[in-house]
């Protein structure tokens, strides 16, 4: 037999294996309590997950705990990622990366937030070994920037909520996603009003009612609205009927969008049969990770949907991840929510570049960010 050529090598073995996962549970503080039609978030609870391979090489990975949203707790997620996912991590490569989302993902059911970070590691990993930034590892970069969708309002107030919006719009900022639901219909079609007076189409303005009206009070929104335009209007009802959906899409001239209806492409693909929805909020906890995410997100597009990629209260690990996501998907045209906006406590050495409202994509290898280890660990639930 011919003589065989060694393999290339990168900053790391390329044949490097994985010996050890590491958890870490965090409560981050946020910058104001997130309010919302059918609940309230007062702080962030993440779960970060450290994969180290024999050589020494690390990648990190993160997810939020929302039991509204995926079902995850931080308990669970831990037991989820010991007792599951590490058995079969354990002595595999990396580089194996996709193939290894794919089956954690079918062997496994539900437990979004567990796949998530550990999904998010291996990238963030394997970009490390190689040398690449980790939108390379998903198709190669779109775009370098993404539009920033600052989530705003849920005071209940116009007044307040107008002037939160243009504090913001003050400092570079140009797409908003506006809380709904928490006053009655006539005072959010009033803050609607009072903000395309001020910016007309000089700013994107949507609304979120996270599940918050029934069909009436949806339509009566749209109606309210409807010169105003909105780019988008999500989640306006429960998700438990499509029907539901579509009936309010039926009469509305603002476009629709799933989020919390939507938990992978099957939701989606329903959605778009029955004519309910124009566009979807894409979140790793609900998909299981970036990778299906990015997938996903290709899938939209070609069902000419719009979509934002969508955040929960998470550090800048993981807004760094759904950032190299946002630069490798056709299309963002509903912007891009920055988890880690949201949060007074960081436990990332360095944030993400935000400027002129616009967030832009780490030049390093992996995910670009560093976690401060000794931070993080001052994060842990008490």
């Amino acid at each position: 037999m011919p003589r065989q050529t060694p393999p290339a090598k990168g900053p790391h073995d390329l044949h490097d294996t994985i010996v050890s996962i590491d958890c870490f549970p965090a409560v981050l503080k946020l910058v104001k309590p997130i309010i919302m039609s059918t609940y309230r978030i007062d702080e962030g609870r993440s779960l970060f997950v450290r994969i180290r391979t024999r050589s020494g090489a690390e990648g990190w990975g993160e997810a939020a705990a929302n039991a509204v949203m995926s079902g995850d707790t931080l308990p669970g997620m831990i037991a989820a990622i010991k007792e599951y996912l590490t058995p079969r991590l354990l002595g595999a490569s990396p580089f194996e990366r996709a193939a290894l989302s794919r089956t954690l993902r079918h062997q496994l059911f539900g437990n979004g937030g567990a796949k998530t970070a550990v999904d998010m590691a291996l990238l963030d990993l394997a970009g490390k070994i190689a040398g690449v930034p980790a939108v390379d590892l998903l198709g190669g970069a779109v775009r370098r920037s993404a539009t920033v969708l600052r989530l705003v309002g849920g005071s209940g107030e116009p007044g307040k909520d107008v002037d939160e919006v243009s504090g913001l719009v003050a400092a570079g900022f140009k797409a908003f996603k506006i809380k709904v639901g928490v006053a009655p219909v006539d005072k959010d079609i009033e803050t609607v009003r009072r903000l395309s007076d001020a910016f007309g189409s000089s700013v994107l303005l949507a609304a979120d009612a996270n599940m918050g009206w029934d069909v009436a009070t949806a339509s009566l929104f749209t109606r309210g609205v409807s010169e105003y335009g909105l780019a988008f209007l999500e989640q306006p009802v429960p998700p438990g009927s499509i029907e539901t959906m579509a009936a309010v899409a039926r009469i509305s001239s603002v476009p629709l969008g799933a989020d919390e209806a939507i938990h992978g492409f099957a939701d989606i693909d329903a959605h778009v049969r029955a004519g309910a929805i124009g566009g979807v909020s894409l979140k790793t906890i609900k998909l299981g990770g970036i990778t299906p995410l990015v997938s996903i997100a290709h899938a939209c597009d070609a069902l000419g949907l719009c979509v934002n990629l969508a955040m929960l209260m998470e550090s800048s690990l993981a807004s760094a991840a759904m950032l190299h996501a946002a630069a490798a998907v056709p299309n963002v045209d509903w912007g891009f929510s920055v988890g880690s906006l949201t949060i007074a406590t960081d436990p990332v050495v360095a944030g993400l570049e935000i400027s002129d409202g616009l967030i832009h994509l780490p030049k390093t290898a992996g995910l670009g960010v560093q976690v401060d280890e000794a931070r993080l660990r001052k994060l842990a639930p008490s």
